[in-house]
């Protein structure tokens, strides 16, 4: 059988107003009642985003330590104003910028690359994941070519240090050194509590790279603080929690590990109880439950084991080697 379950946000919309007869098989779906129910699961995702155990997998960000800097910003959120501008299908280059206001920054995705905002556009002729590669007066370079023509409104996001969106948690990371003899070893750093890292009573102390981090939840941007602050430029490997994404339309497909699509219309039906005056069943409320705590018990973390150094417990009473040391090693 296939691993993963290939569904439409439509699908999981169906599927939880049938759980509390909202909905018959084969009624239409009107275009008010499925926006509504849409926003209520995009609600939902967004909700369940911030449940560590419901979140399936990590995230591994590539990103790139800058020498002298021990404190950095993370995230991409959207800037408040918006300009216009003219594209051409085939260009990459957006031409009569209305530049008022427009504050342009870089930053660097999850692959290292070094990327300006990254442009929506309410016409729809700039492809998604378009980002700014730069600019000039009245002029933008897009990451990649416009697929229509005309005048139209832009959105653009803002990077900070780190262009990825703003993590909820930080799991673990390490530094792999890229340059002088020892490029290529990866070094472990500890992710501690924003209150531990307050404990170090000197934060500008310098070193090679870091080994103890600490993630601080800052809206909307993220901020993580390393020490010692590194001297190289070592690729530092973030691993974040995946955030799930919202749906941008009822047609919209979207690939589910095992057990996300119940869990999805069970918990979806309950979000929609209140909103269509029905009670829930107790067999819905024991059935939602059953559903995401399969999951939450799938993605729980194998016990930490004791780590420890092999000399503390090593017996040298059958270890015939004696003879070379005397024992005395």
């Amino acid at each position: 059988m296939s691993g993963n379950v290939t569904t439409t946000a439509q699908d999981l919309v169906l599927g939880g107003l049938l759980q509390i007869n909202a909905y018959s098989p084969g009624q239409a779906l009107s275009t008010q009642v499925g926006s509504q129910v849409l926003q209520v699961l995009n609600d939902l995702v967004d909700s369940l985003s911030t449940d560590q155990a419901f979140i399936y997998t990590q995230t591994e960000n590539v990103l790139q330590w800058t020498p002298g800097q021990y404190q950095y910003s993370i995230g991409n959120p959207l800037a408040s104003n918006t300009f216009g501008a003219t594209a051409t299908s085939g260009s990459n280059t957006l031409t009569g910028v209305t530049v008022a206001n427009l504050t342009i920054a870089y930053g660097l995705n999850a692959n290292g690359v070094q990327i300006g905002g990254t442009l929506t556009d309410t016409a729809g002729y700039i492809p998604a994941g378009t980002t700014i590669v730069s600019t000039t007066t009245n002029t933008i370079t897009m990451s990649q070519n416009a697929i229509a023509s005309g005048t139209t409104n832009v959105s653009y996001t803002i990077p900070g240090n780190f262009a990825i969106p703003r993590p909820l948690r930080v799991r673990n990371s390490f530094t792999r050194v890229t340059t002088s003899a020892a490029a290529g070893l990866d070094y472990f750093i500890d992710v501690i509590s924003f209150d531990r890292y307050n404990e170090i009573g000197l934060k500008t102390v310098p070193g090679p790279w870091p080994y103890v981090m600490a993630y601080q939840q800052t809206f909307p941007y993220g901020t993580l603080w390393i020490y010692p602050n590194p001297s190289i430029a070592g690729a530092a490997y973030l691993f974040t929690d995946l955030i799930l994404t919202e749906f941008t339309s009822l047609t919209q497909s979207i690939n589910l590990p095992q057990g996300y699509n119940r869990a999805l219309k069970k918990l979806l039906a309950l979000e929609l109880c209140p909103m269509f005056g029905k009670t829930p069943s107790p067999e819905l409320i024991l059935q939602a439950k059953e559903a995401k705590n399969l999951i939450k018990s799938q993605n729980a973390s194998p016990v930490v084991t004791l780590r420890y150094d092999s000399d503390l417990i090593y017996s040298r009473h059958t270890d015939a080697s004696w003879i070379v040391t005397g024992g005395f090693v």
